[in-house]
């Protein structure tokens, strides 16, 4: 509870309807609800829970606006934490390593906590986890970000573009079908070429693994995220 104030929670989206809870009239709710659950359900502790109920919430829930959302946000956000966990090789300290690096930036291209994870766990089935797999999907976000702001970038050359008319970022696994389907006549050596010019060298992996999974393998994840079990059923 001291961490998730010191975090800049408010009273209410620490404990819900703390009233009604204490009147017996409603369930305890909110980020302490999600840390207790969180803990309960992966190996957290509880204080390694509410600190990644904290991060995600400032990293993610910068547009929520009232109390309500924001606790709302926080319980579905990390039953999204154990359903990845439960549906990859990744676990959910795999998963809160990853989002220390790669969150922030991440969150500043317009992706949610579920886009994020389900990159993290189709990389996770490919042997990369952890911080290593936050720092190369960052590398990655980076690279594709500087190459189609730039005149003439790979990206460009093959017709593929990151942002829609407005300028708002396209979902990453259109993005990804896209690039996927550009390099499908290209031999092994152009592709990696490719794929290093616009992933950087340190994004080429978790590039590699995304595209190896291709939209089929992106939706199949996002099912089998979907129907794994939740906190509250862990």
């Amino acid at each position: 509870i001291t961490g998730l104030y010191k975090a800049g929670m408010s009273t209410s989206e620490i404990f819900g309807d703390l009233n009604g809870y204490l009147a017996g009239t409603s369930d305890l709710s909110g980020a302490l609800r999600a840390s207790v659950d969180l803990a309960a359900a992966s190996e957290l502790d509880m204080v390694a829970a509410s600190e990644l109920a904290a991060v995600t919430l400032a990293t993610f829930g910068g547009e929520l606006t009232t109390s309500a959302e924001r606790a709302d946000f926080v319980n579905a956000a990390m039953n999204n934490f154990v359903q990845t966990a439960d549906a990859s090789v990744a676990s959910v300290q795999s998963l809160a390593d990853a989002f220390v690096n790669v969150g922030p930036t991440a969150a500043a291209m317009g992706m949610g906590v579920e886009t994020v994870n389900t990159a993290l766990a189709i990389m996770s089935t490919r042997g990369i986890q952890g911080a290593e797999a936050g720092t190369q999907l960052k590398s990655m976000l980076l690279g594709m970000q500087a190459d189609a702001a730039k005149a003439g970038g790979a990206m460009e050359q093959l017709g593929v573009s990151m942002y829609t008319a407005d300028g708002a970022m396209r979902p990453l696994p259109d993005v990804l079908a896209d690039l996927g389907a550009a390099m499908a006549g290209m031999t092994e050596q152009q592709r990696n070429q490719t794929i290093a010019t616009i992933a950087g060298s340190y994004g080429m992996n978790a590039m590699n693994a995304l595209l190896g999974e291709g939209a089929s393998g992106w939706a199949e994840m996002e099912v089998a995220i979907a129907g794994a079990a939740t906190m509250q059923d862990t």
